[in-house]
């Protein structure tokens, strides 16, 4: 299996126990472009709550009307 496979994979297996919380950390990495439109389509479907820490301006673009919590220092 290769690493895009793997991740997803076991994407569906986090989110086929219907979790009411996701972590993702980078989830597009090692993805191809399809799976990362997959990917965010189940994201945006889930009924868990979901933190994205991510520098894909795609999925950041894709999940912009999402309400969101910066981190970091002050600019």
């Amino acid at each position: 299996m290769s690493q895009g496979q793997r991740r997803r994979l076991d994407l569906a297996l986090a989110l086929s126990g219907r979790p009411t919380l996701l972590l993702l950390d980078e989830p597009t990495n090692h993805l191809s472009a399809s799976l990362v439109d997959e990917l965010t389509e189940a994201v945006r479907n889930t009924c868990a709550a979901v933190v994205v820490a991510t520098h894909d301006r795609q999925l950041l673009r894709d999940l912009a009307d999402w309400p969101r919590l910066r981190v970091g220092a002050a600019s």
